[in-house]
């Protein structure tokens, strides 16, 4: 057995001498999934303070790259520059003008066009053209603010505390899947924004567990088995997962259920039918499969609003053969998406009743009750301000 298997093999086991499964759990309170002021505890608590995966590197291949990502009222602008990729905030020193607009491209310099004020890539200030000041005007102290940014298997992360959580610790044994899945070298070849009336924490839980898909997928119920399933019981402050299985006859999550890209190379045989769902808390999942990695975000926008920013991601051994098509995969998920945001937005207008009480969850939601626990733990102590 090799070293990829045998520590593959070793996080493949569910733990079931835990105390959910003696107490199951129960879902939490309007207040918790709706308010005003529990968004606030969470955009302080959570999204201020903790690191939080952004991007993959395949985004941004060469200097100048960029991508922008929105976080509540607040923008994130990626670069690559010559020292590797670094993240800013996005918008323009001089009055706040916010720099680019675009979701991803390529520049070599970002204009702000309000004052002409001139970023190069590596967000050093070259020029002001038409802005004049006196002798105390330091251009060197004038470049775009950074932000925190650190890189672990093809992910890029940011952090807006001054004091921030050990970024590996909050990760524990997430390398298990990383390192199996070569999630470093795989390639983003498509990605989609998708609006969603609904709070985040609801995505959260809709994209954690697999109880729906009888009723809510049908494409995805005819090739997963939603009652081979379980949950991980896994090291990390910032992890929560759990498995699946496909059905026999099937190698693929797609709308055929059948695949010509070779397996991942490093899943054990034995672990080809399975599909790894795994967190990086606070928001992004993991579809770890035999033939591509699924990447699924959900940005907060206020208590009743977020947006879903979904990749899809494959070898690049298989991206390079003239026959690559991921469309397949793509048609299934792009439709599965549209099927769970309806479910979001209705089960967020049924939560924003004040008269609705928690009710009681199965032993195959325990994922959900992990993630309103881990929020619970972030934000009980925080004041609910701006």
């Amino acid at each position: 057995m090799s070293e990829a298997s045998s520590m593959f093999d070793l996080i493949s086991e569910q733990n079931e001498e835990r105390e959910y499964f003696d107490t199951g759990g129960v879902g939490q309170s309007h207040e918790f999934y709706t308010g005003e002021e529990q968004f606030l505890r969470e955009m302080r608590g959570i999204y201020g303070r903790r690191w939080l995966p952004v991007d993959h590197v395949s985004r941004l291949p060469e200097p100048g790259c960029f991508t922008t990502l929105n976080i509540g009222s607040g923008s994130l602008l990626l670069l690559r520059g010559d020292e590797g990729i670094q993240a800013y905030h996005n918008y323009c020193r001089h009055r706040g003008y916010k720099l680019v607009e675009e979701a991803v491209g390529k520049r070599q310099s970002l204009v702000c066009i309000y004052h002409c004020w001139v970023y190069n890539r590596n967000g050093a200030l070259k020029s002001l053209n038409g802005t004049y000041f006196d002798h105390f005007f330091d251009k060197e102290k004038n470049g775009l603010l950074r932000v925190r940014t650190e890189i672990r298997h093809g992910i890029v992360f940011v952090c807006f505390a001054e004091d921030p959580p050990d970024l590996d610790e909050a990760l524990g044994e997430f390398d298990r899947f990383a390192d199996v899945y070569e999630l470093a070298d795989l390639e983003c070849v498509q990605y989609k924004d998708y609006p969603v009336a609904s709070n985040w924490k609801l995505v959260a839980h809709n994209v954690n567990e697999s109880l729906h898909f009888p009723t809510a997928h049908k494409d995805l119920h005819k090739v997963t088995d939603f009652d081979a399933a379980g949950t991980y019981d896994l090291e990390g402050d910032d992890i929560v997962g759990a498995w699946q299985m496909l059905r026999e006859g099937y190698d693929s999550i797609s709308t055929t259920g059948r695949s010509d890209r070779a397996p991942m190379p490093l899943v054990p045989p034995e672990d080809r039918r399975k599909v790894n769902w795994i967190t990086i808390l606070p928001n992004l999942l993991f579809g770890l499969t035999t033939d591509y990695v699924m990447m699924q975000w959900v940005w907060p926008e206020s208590p009743g609003s977020c947006v879903v920013r979904h990749f899809w991601l494959f070898h690049p051994r298989e991206t390079a053969k003239e026959s690559f098509s991921h469309e397949p995969v793509f048609a299934l998920w792009d439709k599965a998406n549209y099927e769970d945001w309806e479910l979001c937005e209705r089960t967020h207008r049924g939560l924003s009743n004040p008269m609705w009480s928690p009710g009681q969850l199965s032993l195959d939601e325990e994922v959900v009750a992990q993630i309103d626990a881990w929020v619970l733990s972030h934000t009980r102590d925080m004041e609910g301000r701006a």
